[in-house]
């Protein structure tokens, strides 16, 4: 049962305070924006429990009252970001509320805590992603592709065995973590003056605009381009460029010249989605 009142109000009307900002976020498309801000929200919540610690406190009997109210600010929080995370992660909200016995969580249920009632017993509502879980899926991987080559009956050509274009060193999975890949719509493709290369385009990546210098003229008419979906890497770092700065990067295949390909995502996959 949670207790009758929280012992840090203030705390949890931070995160209540926080609800009018993140349906901004939502309403208007900047929805990585909205995480970030759910999960600095998520941070609080756990330094506070850290920094309580109700497993410490249980140990004493003549503490377990503290604990309860350690536990009912805990829960609350926890009820206010799967709240918020709701639109995205819907099976995690129906568990919570399942566990909470609470009824529905909406938006506007964040507004008042929930105190005195009885909880259900808890169990599990997600899997932590281990590194030795990540590594074992590579390794699944890898072996699952190693017998592809056996199917080739003939030589290919050598372009196509990798003889003039090897595959560069190997990396770490937490290096390759480090490149932030997104869908990006082309809303708009422009010849460079002066560029006998570039391709001047502007990227939608879901609520927030990059511009991005590719050097694709050689294979694209820049009219042809827009409307289409394509790969970026988002988190590079802006490069200032005679004709401007361009803040990211599209992803092509090809050895270069009209033999250029950039990629472009499956049916449904939609602009600021991360390509893992």
């Amino acid at each position: 049962k949670l207790a009758d009142t929280l012992p840090d109000p203030a705390l949890y009307q931070e995160f209540s305070d926080a609800s009018e900002r993140i349906a901004e976020l939502y309403e208007t498309r900047r929805y990585g924006q909205a995480m970030r801000e759910i999960m600095a929200l998520a941070d609080k919540a756990n330094q506070y429990v850290d920094e309580q610690k109700p497993w410490v406190l249980a140990k004493d009997p003549d503490r377990l009252a503290e604990v309860q109210n350690v536990c009912t600010q805990g829960i609350n929080m926890f009820r206010a970001i799967v709240s918020y995370l709701k639109p995205v992660l819907p099976q995690l909200a129906v568990d919570a509320e399942s566990f909470l016995n609470a009824g529905e969580l909406t938006w506007a249920s964040v507004a008042t805590p929930l105190v005195g009632s009885e909880i259900a017993m808890f169990k599990a509502l997600m899997t932590r992603v281990e590194p030795a879980m990540i590594e074992a899926m590579l390794e699944d991987n890898q072996q699952a592709i190693q017998p592809v080559g056996a199917i080739h009956e003939s030589p290919l050509p050598s372009s196509f065995l990798l003889t003039d274009d090897p595959i560069s060193a190997t990396i770490d999975y937490d290096d390759f973590a480090k490149i932030d890949l997104r869908i990006a719509k082309i809303v708009k493709a422009e010849h460079v003056k002066g560029a006998d290369k570039l391709v001047q385009l502007t990227l939608d990546l879901g609520g927030e605009t990059r511009n991005v210098f590719a050097g694709i003229k050689s294979a694209y008419d820049p009219a042809d381009l827009e409307g289409r979906y394509t790969v970026m890497v988002a988190n590079l770092a802006p490069r200032k460029m005679r004709f401007g700065v361009s803040e990211g990067m599209v992803l092509a295949a090809g050895p270069g010249g009209k033999d250029l390909f950039i990629l472009t995502p499956d049916k449904g996959a939609e602009p600021g989605m991360r390509v893992k």
